[in-house]
C-alpha cells in the first residue's frame, strides 16, 4: 500500500472499522499513520534503501538534494498526498470512548462524519432496493412490507427514547440495524416459504399415495366380487358333489352290509371245511396202512394167481370195493371195473 501510493502515485483509500480490530495493538500503527504518515520500522533496511533509490529522480526535481533523509521525505509527502484513512466505529458501548483516550489521532488527526439517522424516505428507498428480488403474493403486498419497515424503525426509535426517559439507559438503533432488520425479515420469509412449501410438498404426496390406494382398493374390490361369485359357483359344486358322495356313501354301506352277510357265510362254509378238512385226513391216516398192506399184498401177486382171477365166475365178497378203492387211489373210473366184477 505505502509503494503503490509513494512509488506509483496511485490513490488508495485505506477502510479499517472497528469490528476489524483482533488486537488493540494494530490501532498503535493506525494512530502513526494517522499523525505523521509514517509507521516506524515498517520496511527493513533494504526496502528501505530501494524505495529512497526509486525516489532520487522526483527528489531531484523538486530542487532538493538526493540524499537518504530528502528522498524518504518525499516519499513519505506523497504517501500523506495520496493515501487516504477511513476509520469507522460505532459510538455505542465503552470501546469508542477508551480508544480515543488512549490514539488521539483517531480524533486530533481526522475528520469526523457523524452519521445522522436515515429520513424516512431513506429508509424506504433502502428497504425497496433490498426487498426488490424477494418474491411475494403481489405488488401491493410487496409495497406493504416495505412501507413496514421504515414505520418498524421509527417505531423503535420511539420505544427507544420513551425507555431512555424511564431507565436512563441508551438503545441505540443504526442504519445497520435497519439493515439487519431486512436481512431478518427475508430469512425468516425464506424459512417459512420453505417449509410451507415442504407442507405442500408432503400433502402432494399424500393426497397422491390416497388416490393410488383408492385406485388400489377398487381394483381388490373388484377381484373381491369375482372371487365371491367363483367360490360361490365352487361351494355349488361342493354341495353336488357332497350329495353324489352322500349316494354313494348309502350304497357302500349297502354293499358292506352284503358283504358281512357274504363273510359270514363264508365263514361257516369255511369252518365246515375245516372240520370236513380234518374228518377227510383222519380218514386219509386211517386208509394209509390199509393201502400199506394192499401195495404189499400187491408185491405177492403173480401171473399165477392172475390166472386163477380170470377162471373165477364170481368174484369173492369185498373184491369190487376193494378195485373201486384201488381206482380212487389211482384217480381213475371204476364203473367198468366193477361193472365187470358182477355176475
Amino acid at each position: 500500500m505505502y509503494k503503490r501510493a509513494g512509488l506509483k502515485g496511485e490513490g488508495l483509500l485505506f477502510l479499517f472499522t472497528d469490528s476489524q480490530v483482533v488486537d488493540e495493538r494494530m490501532l498503535v500503527y493506525v494512530n502513526d499513520l494517522l499523525a505523521s504518515g509514517e509507521i516506524p520500522d515498517l520496511f527493513a533496511q533494504e526496502d528501505r534503501d530501494e524505495i529512497v533509490n526509486g525516489m532520487r529522480g522526483e527528489t531531484k526535481l523538486l530542487g532538493l538534494v538526493d540524499t537518504p533523509e530528502n528522498c524518504w521525505a518525499t516519499f513519505i509527502n506523497k504517501v500523506k498526498a495520496n493515501l487516504h484513512v477511513a476509520f469507522t466505529a460505532s459510538p455505542v458501548g465503552e470501546a469508542f470512548r477508551v480508544r480515543s483516550q488512549r490514539f488521539l489521532a483517531t480524533i486530533n488527526s481526522t475528520v469526523i462524519d457523524w452519521f445522522q439517522p436515515w429520513p424516512e424516505v431513506s429508509l424506504l428507498s433502502v428497504a425497496r432496493k433490498l426487498l426488490d428480488d424477494v418474491e411475494l403474493e403481489s405488488e401491493a403486498v410487496r409495497n406493504t412490507v416495505v412501507e413496514f419497515m421504515p414505520f418498524s424503525f421509527a417505531a423503535v426509535n420511539k420505544a427507544s427514547k420513551a425507555f431512555f426517559e424511564a431507565e436512563r439507559r441508551y438503545n441505540y438503533t443504526t442504519p445497520k440495524t435497519f439493515l439487519e432488520l431486512i436481512k431478518l425479515y427475508k430469512n425468516v420469509l425464506n424459512g417459512k416459504c420453505k417449509q410451507t412449501q415442504e407442507a405442500i410438498d408432503r400433502l402432494e404426496n399424500g393426497l397422491h399415495k390416497l388416490h393410488k390406494t383408492h385406485s388400489e382398493v377398487d381394483v381388490l374390490v373388484e377381484n373381491a366380487r369375482a372371487m365371491a361369485i367363483e367360490v360361490e359357483q365352487k361351494v355349488a359344486n361342493a354341495n353336488v358333489f357332497a350329495e353324489q358322495v352322500g349316494v354313494e356313501k348309502e350304497k357302500v354301506n349297502a354293499e358292506n352290509e352284503s358283504a358281512k352277510v357274504e363273510a359270514d357265510k363264508c365263514a361257516v362254509i369255511a369252518r365246515e371245511v375245516s372240520e370236513k378238512q380234518a374228518g377227510c385226513e383222519r380218514d386219509l391216516a386211517a386208509a394209509e396202512p390199509l393201502v400199506a398192506q394192499a401195495e404189499a399184498a400187491l408185491d405177492t401177486l403173480n401171473k399165477k394167481d392172475l390166472g386163477e382171477a380170470k377162471s373165477l365166475k364170481k368174484p369173492p365178497p369185498g373184491a369190487p370195493q376193494q378195485c373201486s378203492t384201488a381206482c380212487c387211489v389211482l384217480r381213475r373210473g371204476c364203473a367198468c371195473i366193477c361193472t365187470s366184477a358182477r355176475p
